[in-house]
């Protein structure tokens, strides 16, 4: 597990490419993890996602190949845990916006020394395919602490932020961040206060040796943010996915002569 595990390729400087979720089902994450996603994030404070659909969804992910991350709910920190435990190789914070929160968030992911999380990762075992002693001694590199810079807040508190050794990355929501840059007037990740909060915020990553990542609305703005030096880029949705892929197999059908491309049932 350790040369494959999603943290050790971050760490490495790899761009890696993430599927979203929100959908309690399970099959639907499982074919993402089955695909060509480098990792599956399944979201609990946006989603459409429970407790008990977590767990189902974290071991279709990890049983079909992929690592799984979740992000929690706001403001539920005893959710971390609960998460860890059923095998997530990362737990993604959302809205944090001082240094205490986000050392308070990442300490309760990790095991002593670096942290106080609570011993109970009997799904992780089995899920990941660990014994105890193993998983106690790679956990708290396996499993990643991403922490949301996504307010004007958080963006001037953000060394501060990204102090805490038990932070491991930073993942930008560049939408809320938008809002909140602009007042509330615009939801648009590509207007330039949201840009050159970005380059802020790789500057501070790099200087805390966090790896940077972020959520892509577009491919052409995972791209983009690929360039500047995002490393861990999440690119849209289920829903979108979805929608661009039964776009495309219509237009197949109306327009066979734009693509020579045949499909399979």
């Amino acid at each position: 597990m350790t040369e494959t595990m999603l943290s050790a390729r971050l760490r490495a400087g790899e761009t890696v490419y993430s599927a979203w979720v929100g959908s309690a089902a399970p099959f639907v994450a499982e074919v993402m993890a089955q695909g060509s996603w480098d990792a599956v994030i399944v979201d609990m404070q946006h989603g459409a996602i429970g407790y008990d659909a977590m767990v189902r969804l974290v071991a279709s992910v990890t049983g079909a190949g992929a690592p799984a991350l979740v992000r929690i709910p706001l403001g539920d920190e005893g959710m971390i845990g609960r998460i860890l435990d059923a095998g997530a190789q990362g737990v993604i914070f959302p809205m944090i916006n001082t240094g205490q929160e986000a050392a308070r968030h990442g300490r309760t992911a990790k095991y002593p020394p670096e942290g106080f999380r609570s011993w109970g990762p009997a799904r992780a075992l089995e899920v990941l395919g660990y014994d105890k002693n193993q998983y106690l001694q790679e956990a708290n590199d396996l499993c990643m602490t991403w922490v949301m810079v996504e307010t004007e807040t958080a963006l001037g508190n953000v060394d501060s932020i990204l102090s805490s050794k038990a932070v491991d990355g930073v993942f930008v929501g560049p939408n809320d961040l938008c809002v909140s840059l602009t007042k509330g007037k615009l939801v648009d990740p590509s207007e330039k206060v949201v840009m050159d909060a970005l380059d802020h915020i790789l500057r501070k990553a790099q200087a805390h040796r966090v790896v940077p990542g972020i959520y892509a609305n577009s491919p052409e703005l995972a791209r983009r943010y690929a360039d500047m030096g995002f490393r861990f880029i999440a690119l849209g949705n289920e829903l979108t996915y979805a929608r661009i892929g039964g776009e495309f197999l219509l237009d197949m059908v109306r327009n066979p002569d734009a693509d020579g491309a045949q499909g399979a049932a």
